[in-house]
């Protein structure tokens, strides 16, 4: 059992995980102050800052999907959830020197970092349901990117030649038709934003779509549960330490492997869901015994 302060630690950098993403989603589709956008375009042309737009969108449907993995202390989803924070505090300095959002970014960055021993869980093999779930999400996040952006540029649009005001139902409809209609439905942009943000509705949506096919396929093109480094060590260990008809059925093709810090112990596993069953008792020497089970409990 985890102290309390580590559990609330966990519960609250996941909440400031999704918080940065929905912040990130709105600041992407809402234009630069004046004074700041005037500030910055000696530096950074129209292009460049709209590219700013375009990340800060990206990466917050990224973190969307990695807030719940920190609350389960993956170590992957620490390292990439760092690396995206890094990134966020650029892009939103680059698009409209965004001052806030970049502060909590920061300070999510700078709680993760201090809890990075915290983070040691290993990633879950991938799975099918895994795959749908971020497929949903991007479906999800793709209409709401969309649904904001036209909400919030009320009246940068024109529709049939005539200036048009979006309401929420109008907004949802307006970006399902930027997908299933010719025409957009008689969309025309007015201004320089509001026509990078209709072009990237689209962007959004095949990024976000195309890393949730990318979730799909990991079960088919990751179908090995050990790497072949993994199982000839594992024959190593057996062949040296297994005493047991179980050791030999540690050996299927269906096995994945932990090894003790030593490397002279390993259980074998199959992964299940968020868990797995681990067949027996470790396998190696008795001394080592109780090094690989309180391991394999960080595993």
């Amino acid at each position: 059992m985890l102290p309390q302060k580590t559990r609330i630690g966990l519960w609250t950098a996941s909440f400031l995980t999704g918080l940065v993403g929905v912040i990130n989603l709105l600041s992407a589709v809402t234009p630069s102050l004046p004074d700041r956008r005037n500030w910055l375009e000696p530096f950074f042309p129209f292009p460049v800052r709209a590219g700013g737009h375009f990340f800060a969108a990206v990466i917050g449907f990224m973190l969307l999907t990695l807030a719940t993995n920190l609350l389960r202390r993956k170590r992957i989803a620490w390292l990439l959830t760092v690396g995206l924070l890094i990134a966020s505090i650029v892009t939103h300095l680059v698009k409209g020197l965004d001052i806030e959002e970049s502060l909590l970014s920061g300070v999510l960055l700078l709680q993760l970092l201090v809890m990075r021993k915290t983070f040691t869980a290993q990633s879950d093999r991938p799975s099918i349901a895994q795959g749908i779930r971020v497929l949903l999400g991007a479906l999800l996040f793709t209409l709401a990117y969309g649904t904001a952006g036209f909400y919030i540029l009320d009246g940068r649009f024109e529709v049939n030649q005539r200036a048009i005001n979006f309401d929420w139902d109008d907004a949802i409809y307006q970006t399902f038709a930027m997908f299933f209609t010719a025409d957009n439905a008689g969309l025309v942009p007015k201004t320089q934003f509001a026509n990078f943000f209709a072009d990237s509705i689209y962007a959004v949506g095949v990024v976000t779509l195309g890393y949730a096919l990318f979730m799909l396929l990991r079960p088919v093109l990751l179908r090995d549960s050990a790497s072949i480094s993994e199982r000839n060590k594992a024959q190593e260990v057996v062949a040296e330490y297994g005493r047991t008809t179980l050791a030999r059925l540690a050996l299927l093709e269906d096995k994945s492997y932990y090894f003790s810090a030593s490397g002279k112990s390993t259980i074998a596993y199959v992964p299940k869901g968020r868990g797995a069953i681990a067949l027996g008792d470790p396998i190696g020497p008795a001394e080592d015994r109780k090094e690989a089970i309180l391991g394999v409990q960080e595993f």
